[in-house]
């Protein structure tokens, strides 16, 4: 009995809300008919700039108040950080290959061994064997 009245009162508000929606519908359209010119072209300007909007919205572009495109901006900003990104791991890439060269120089110039032992495989025998050649 209870869940019966309470679809009773539903469908009786949701009733009285259409009644009071009728109501304002066909006060907002008595009035619209009253209406100046000058307050109609100030609405048909602002649904025209309204749907520009949209359809730049949904074009995937948007314009600025200077007429520039952020979607080109927000590319260009991009590119640019990708640019100066690029730019950074070549140059770390390229100090680290340095480093390394020039520590590989060190460690061939300042060793006991003269630079030609490290890559004569005929030599690998005689320092295994414990035997050091004077040059």
């Amino acid at each position: 009995m209870t869940q019966d009245k309470t679809n009773h009162d539903n469908t009786q508000d949701k009733i009285e809300t259409d009644e009071l929606g009728k109501q304002m519908a066909s006060l907002l359209d008595e009035h619209a008919n009253r209406l100046s010119m000058r307050t109609l072209k100030q609405l048909e300007n602002g649904r025209a700039k309204a749907l520009q909007v949209y359809t730049q919205q949904s074009a995937g572009t948007k314009i600025n108040s200077d007429g520039t495109l952020l979607s080109w901006a927000s590319h260009h900003r991009m590119l640019s950080t990708g640019l100066i990104l690029a730019a950074f791991i070549a140059s770390f890439a390229m100090v680290q290959a340095f480093n390394h060269q020039e520590s590989s120089d060190a460690f061939l110039l300042s060793a006991d061994l003269p630079p030609e032992a490290f890559v004569d495989r005929g030599f690998e025998p005689t320092l295994n064997g414990g035997q050091h050649k004077n040059i």
